[in-house]
């Protein structure tokens, strides 16, 4: 897999993630856990990213 092919699909897995959070956001308000963890989750592939783009 090429460097961009794998930049892409890292921010679209991001961005997925960030959409589920933010419907579990709005959806369970008295329960915040399932948030956290996806945004976490999201984070991580975020920075994932971040280190395939300068140190790859």
């Amino acid at each position: 897999m090429k460097r961009n092919e794998l930049r892409n699909l890292l921010n679209s897995l991001f961005l997925v993630g960030f959409l589920v959070a933010l419907i579990l956001y709005i959806s369970i308000p008295e329960d915040r856990t399932a948030f956290l963890a996806v945004c976490a989750v999201s984070m991580g592939i975020k920075i994932a990213e971040y280190i395939v783009r300068f140190f790859r």
